[in-house]
């Protein structure tokens, strides 16, 4: 894993708002349901009136904008990491775009033409420069690796090595810029080139009116006590660990 530059914490905010354009794009509606084949001009038995009672099939949960509705999403985080998938973060994601100047050092867009179009989800080391907009695929397939490669037979401090969902968070505005943010903080200890060191992926979500989505990435090595603590100013305004987690 990566050292770290100890650059202000708002340099993230910044680079993004040069280069970003927040639009989102929701995924596209199903096409309505093409007419049935014309019916066969067969006759058709009118079956006897019964007092049968229909059952409505049951509607999901709705989701609900607050700490207490995010922790309820959270369990979902859960599952995954027991289940080793990322497909929650891809079926989650909340896509933003770019529109590259061609003058860019960082970010993105660097080294890429005037006129580029860039899309995905933001990703971001902390308290670094580095910034990128990752595929839904690569958003799905880190967090498997993530997951995978977390030493369970470790542990510090903080835990066990294995990968937990260690606490929730809530900031306005997000790192990433993004009105109200909510953090699904992801830890575990990983081996690293100077050996074994733990690390975090803080996982943004920000309410669409419907459900939670995805919206950035945050992964932090060195720094990642800031995430842990509880006690970041730069990182969120409420922390709270997750239920489970010793």
């Amino acid at each position: 894993m990566r050292a770290l530059a100890l650059l202000g914490g708002a340099s993230l905010v910044f680079l993004l708002a040069a280069v970003a354009c927040d639009d989102a794009k929701k995924p596209p509606f199903l096409p309505e349901a093409s007419p049935s084949a014309t019916a066969e001009a067969t006759p058709t038995v009118v079956p006897t009136p019964t007092s049968a009672v229909t059952v409505p099939a049951s509607s999901p949960t709705p989701e609900v904008h607050d700490l207490e509705g995010f922790k309820q999403f959270a369990a979902k985080i859960v599952e995954a990491v027991a289940s080793r998938s990322g497909q929650l973060f891809a079926e989650r994601a909340r896509e933003s775009s770019t529109k590259c100047a061609g003058t860019e050092e960082l970010g993105p867009c660097a080294g890429k033409p005037a006129g580029t179009e860039l899309e995905g989800v933001w990703w971001g080391l902390w308290r670094t420069d580095a910034v990128e907009l990752h595929t839904l695929e690569t958003i799905a397939s880190d967090f498997e690796s993530f997951v995978a490669d977390a030493e369970a037979g470790e542990g510090d401090g903080f835990g066990a090595g294995n990968a937990v969902l260690y606490a929730l968070a809530h900031d306005r505005p997000g790192v990433f810029g993004e009105g109200e943010a909510f953090y699904a903080i992801v830890t575990g200890i990983f081996e690293g080139d100077e050996g074994l060191e733990r690390g975090i992926a803080a996982y943004q979500f920000s309410f669409d009116g419907e459900r939670w989505r995805l919206y950035s990435v945050i992964e932090a090595g060195p720094l990642y006590e800031e995430w842990l603590s509880g006690e970041c100013g730069d990182c969120y305004d409420q922390w709270e660990r997750w239920e489970d987690v010793p």
